[in-house]
């Protein structure tokens, strides 16, 4: 099984079918065009996804899967520090680690907002959960008891802010330069993992 809950053929054609969305977009891409980038012939493909656009929601599921499974990988590394966990699973969000630019993510995800939208607020209400869990168990959430903020405030914080950074900045490096400032921010002069030991 893949990261979205599909049978390994089927993660193969959702990622064939992801490169042609992201080559041409959803109009402009065709049933043809997958079934040959997934080496299967188009019935076949017909006989699997309804029509196309039954195919770019399935599509849309998996790389949100793709997503949530890399920012969730993020944050167990405890052999990384927790700024570096911390960036590396808000850059996950926007699609880094799944091969697509923040700006892309949006425009596909926008374009199937019928299927994204519920995804996306599930995606969003786990990775708080679970960024609120690793600032509790690192003390950061401790650090901003007297200002009245919760670890699930600083997580929703974060989250909002890495969206905002994944519009500001195209290329890898700025993004990755500004989500390390909204952590550094939330982190509040954290601890580094071996200091932490």
């Amino acid at each position: 099984m893949t990261s979205g809950g599909v049978g390994e053929r089927d993660g193969e054609i959702l990622e064939a079918a992801l490169r042609v969305f992201l080559r041409f977009g959803f109009r402009k891409a065709s049933m043809d065009e997958i079934a040959r980038a997934a080496k299967l012939s188009r019935q076949a493909l017909y006989l699997r996804y309804a029509g196309k656009q039954n195919l770019y929601e399935a599509t849309i599921r998996h790389l949100v899967g793709k997503v949530r499974s890399a920012a969730l990988a993020a944050l167990r590394r405890e052999d990384r520090e927790l700024t570096d966990r911390l960036a590396d699973a808000v850059l996950a969000l926007h699609g880094d680690t799944a091969g697509v630019g923040g700006s892309i993510m949006a425009e596909l995800l926008q374009e199937a907002a019928g299927v994204s939208g519920p995804l996306l607020d599930e995606l969003r209400a786990e990775l708080v959960a679970a960024i609120s869990e690793v600032l509790r168990d690192s003390g950061t959430a401790a650090r901003w008891q007297d200002s009245g903020l919760t670890a699930e405030d600083l997580a929703g914080h974060l989250y909002l802010m890495s969206s905002a950074t994944a519009l500001a900045a195209d290329d890898p490096a700025g993004r990755r330069q500004a989500v390390e400032v909204a952590v550094r921010i939330v982190s509040r002069a954290a601890p580094t993992h071996q200091e932490a030991t």
